[in-house]
């Protein structure tokens, strides 16, 4: 019986749930009539605790809203939360809760939210403000009596009101025990458990820390909503999935393959190549290009010097591309050059119908002659054409550095 009192905390005799069967000359009761409110009220609050859990599900936020004569007032706005019975919490509109009065024991009336029950007066520096379900009784009517009708007339009430109870705790009701992940259960074949039954209705919405003065009024900043329970709607769930898993996402960039066209040399000061003692700045280890493999998508090419060059110098028509066969043929590519270090620039392919240069010939050039070619920081000309590197070079400033390449997707 233990485990099936789980299955109703509040009532353990309705565990095994009964509906009345109706018939034809049936003679209806209260008891009948209660047993099918009973029958629906637990089916609510199993569905609501199995399945949802409980907490606040939107609203119930904590502000504070002083005023005169009562300087530890907040306010709690509307909205909705499912007690840890399964109950429903509904606050159609914000009710307004003086923190003085509400020490332990002191709630607010049922059937007047706004109204403190009697209670102490608060202590301490730290209250939790909470919220519970409570049922208000109304629509008082007279009851015929019973008998030869000489007794005094009685009065009933007729109808309960769905309502909560705003209150304060000196302490935050005990966190239910932790669950195993999904992952855990998936993983290890776990048998998820049933949720026990809670030893408090109460539903925390915030723990305020009032003032040390009485006469000082509380702020906002004394009031502390993240230790809340949560409760998630499945329409919140589904705007997340949807905007997580649905939504259009832009095409991932192409993969970046860097071509580098290494050893360009500034030729720096005036120097005699006959004097050894002189240091001259050439093309050193000349750039033999092989044919780019399949797959190697070519999108950036790199030009590295071995001196600061000026970024001023070096743009789309000293830094750039032929075609000699394929798509470009006979035509320069498309490009930006960019710097990316004071002696690196950066050739980017930005032809709107190739990612990437498509199969074909083509040859690199950088401008070491024309009236503006490529420099250096101190504004001597590049030297693309040095004698170690190219036979009929020669050692002094100018010169065009070219070199060609080929990019195939059939390896033969």
């Amino acid at each position: 019986m233990a485990d099936l009192g789980v299955l109703d905390c509040l009532q353990p005799e309705l565990v095994m749930l009964e509906r009345v069967k109706y018939f034809p000359r049936q003679l209806l009761t209260a008891e009948d009539l209660t047993a099918d409110r009973d029958y629906v009220l637990q089916k609510m609050r199993r569905h609501n605790r199995f399945l949802h859990g409980w907490g606040v599900v939107c609203g119930l936020a904590v502000t504070a809203a002083p005023a005169d004569g009562a300087p530890w007032r907040v306010r709690i706005s509307a909205g909705y939360a499912l007690g840890p019975y399964g109950d429903e919490i509904h606050v159609a509109e914000a009710v307004f809760l003086d923190l003085a009065k509400c020490g332990p024991g002191a709630a607010t009336d049922p059937c007047e939210p706004d109204v403190l029950r009697s209670g102490a007066s608060a202590t301490g520096r730290e209250l939790f403000v909470a919220i519970k379900y409570a049922e208000c009784l109304a629509r008082p009517v007279r009851v015929t009596p019973a008998g030869c009708g000489c007794e005094e007339t009685d009065c009933e009430y007729s109808r309960i009101r769905d309502s909560f109870q705003v209150g304060c705790l000196t302490d935050s009701p005990p966190s239910p025990p932790p669950q195993p992940t999904l992952c855990e259960l998936i993983s290890n074949a776990q048998v998820f458990p049933c949720p026990p039954c809670p030893t408090e209705p109460w539903v925390v919405l915030a723990r305020v820390t009032v003032p040390a003065s009485p006469s000082a009024r509380v702020a906002d900043g004394d009031i502390d909503m993240t230790l809340r329970r949560q409760v998630f709607s499945t329409a919140v769930l589904q705007e997340q999935l949807i905007a997580c898993c649905c939504e259009e996402r832009p095409e991932p960039p192409p993969p970046v393959r860097t071509f580098r066209v290494a050893g360009m040399r500034f030729l720096e000061g005036t120097a005699n190549p006959a004097d050894p003692s002189t240091e001259i700045l050439r093309i050193s280890n000349p750039l033999v290009v092989p044919s780019v493999a399949a797959g190697n998508l070519l999108n950036v090419i790199e030009a590295e010097f071995t001196l600061p060059y000026d970024p001023a110098a070096v743009h789309e028509k000293t830094f750039f591309v032929d075609g000699l066969s394929g798509p470009f043929a006979n035509r320069r590519v498309n490009a930006a050059v960019a710097r990316t270090s004071a002696t690196t620039a950066r050739w980017v392919l930005r032809e709107p119908d190739f990612s990437a240069l498509p199969d074909g010939e083509y040859r690199v050039t950088l401008v070491g002659t024309t009236t503006s070619p490529i420099l250096s920081s101190g504004g001597v000309v590049l030297d693309g054409e040095a004698r170690s590197a190219f036979p009929s070079g020669n050692d002094s400033p100018g010169g065009d550095f070219r070199c060609t390449f080929k990019v195939f997707s059939v390896i033969l």
